[in-house]
């Protein structure tokens, strides 16, 4: 078909109408249906699928890119300032009776609260404890010790408010921390007195399943440690070559009503502690003073001082730890004895793995601890020792398992086997299992 001239576009009109016929003009016929299209074959179809796939990625690649770029305008990369760091709160080096040691799990729940955050945790613990007494009886008890969950404010490094409940026992700590200038700080609220080394660890980074005679002794029995209402004047120097820190405060007597004559004294029990640190070791001094009817039923005054020590040692994968203190002083409750009181504890362990959260490892560990209830008597010495082992996943869960053996001197006072059934000879083994979160 020759084409019509281009010298005239009304006679190209005429001569492309009449070559076409009118059974098939275009104005009067509808469209002509399209062709339909045949399928790719099957050899096609992982080729192009491939190839939208890489065109995805490429895409999604750019568009990343652009993201980041900078725009034109912008000044090179060598006078753009640094980003500055998100504004996270930072918590403020934890004292040792903060539960926030390198050896306990973080927070579960971490949430933005106005300028500051709010973490959540707790933890879980089941133990089966099977014991025997003199009588030679064995029998057995599951328990819940510990089912505690903690809610902690944070507020940049100025601000901490802490909220620690046991569903069993009920409050355990509710204290807010203030930092102030030049090193210093102020507690108040509900916490433990500063007094044992290993009273005041927590739980969650020891290695015991419980503390044992000591325990039994200085917060049951004694009513020397343990957590009381109470403020405390905390100071840090921040100018020293060491880690040196001082606190002293005031608490609340034990008193069962916490009243106490205004003839006898405030009604408050004074005490100090400081710490300091050389490398990995901590040691630290501590003392307390017990006024005159600061216990029911007391008239003379009683005090407490001891010395300790903390030590860790890294050893391969793993590390030594080390915990021992020596209290020595006069109670209201031992004053029909003629000589001071004495106590010891030394506790180590060996971690073997962990490091990071959920890494799992195992740690041995082995406790001695002796109470002389009057220095001037003798055959009146009441000791324990106590070995076990952890295994689990670190800052996560372990299983506890721990053996205990106690011993009673032949001349051991009435007034010490009466203050506590548990200061009598025993036998007991116990299996826990921890859960933290």
């Amino acid at each position: 078909m020759r084409r019509p001239p281009r010298s005239s576009s009304r006679a190209c009109t005429r001569s492309w109408t009449a070559r076409v016929p009118r059974s098939e003009s275009p104005l009067r016929n509808p469209p002509p249906v399209p062709p339909r299209l045949r399928p790719p074959s099957g050899r096609a179809m992982p080729a192009r699928g491939l190839l939208l796939t890489l065109l995805l990625l490429c895409a999604s690649a750019n568009a990343r890119q652009a993201d980041t770029a900078p725009p034109a305008d912008a000044p090179p990369p060598s006078a753009q300032s640094l980003p500055e760091p998100p504004s996270t709160p930072v918590a403020e080096p934890p004292p040792p009776d903060d539960d926030t040691g390198a050896d306990l799990p973080p927070p579960t729940v971490r949430l933005p609260a106005g300028s500051g955050v709010i973490e959540v945790g707790g933890r879980l613990s089941v133990r089966e404890t099977v014991d025997s007494r003199p009588d030679k009886v064995w029998s057995g008890r599951l328990s819940l010790p510990a089912t505690r969950l903690e809610a902690t404010y944070r507020f940049k490094k100025k601000i901490k408010a802490v909220v620690e409940f046991d569903v069993q026992d009920g409050l355990k700590d509710a204290y807010v921390w203030l930092d102030l200038p030049r090193g210093f700080a102020i507690r108040a609220g509900q916490f433990k007195v500063p007094l044992s080394l290993i009273e005041l660890e927590s739980s969650r980074s020891l290695p015991l399943a419980r503390r044992g005679l000591l325990r039994d002794v200085l917060r049951d029995a004694l009513v020397l440690t343990g957590r009381r209402p109470g403020a405390q004047l905390e100071w840090k120097c921040k100018d020293c070559a060491v880690d040196l820190k001082l606190r002293a405060g005031v608490w609340q007597t034990g008193n069962d009503t916490g009243k106490v004559d205004l003839s006898k004294g405030l009604g408050v029990v004074p005490a100090f502690r400081g710490t300091l640190t050389l490398g990995t070791v901590e040691l630290g001094a501590s003392a307390l003073l017990q006024p005159a009817g600061a216990i029911d039923g007391g008239s003379h005054t009683g005090w407490t001082a001891g010395l300790d020590v903390q030590h860790e040692l890294p050893i391969g994968r793993g590390a030594l730890r080390t915990w021992g203190e020596v209290l020595v002083g006069r109670t209201e409750l031992l004053t029909g004895l003629e000589g001071p009181f004495l106590t010891a504890r030394a506790l180590t362990g060996w971690r073997i793995g962990g490091g990071t959260r959920g890494a799992l490892f195992v740690e041995p560990f082995v406790m001695l601890s002796a109470l002389d209830p009057d220095r001037t008597l003798h055959q009146d010495l009441v000791w324990e020792g106590a070995l076990g082992l952890n295994v689990g996943q670190f800052r996560h869960w372990r299983l506890q398992a721990q053996a205990e053996v106690r011993k009673a001197g032949d001349a051991v006072p009435a007034v010490v086997t009466s203050l506590e059934d548990n200061l009598a000879s025993r036998k007991a083994v116990l299996l826990q299992m921890e859960v933290a979160f």
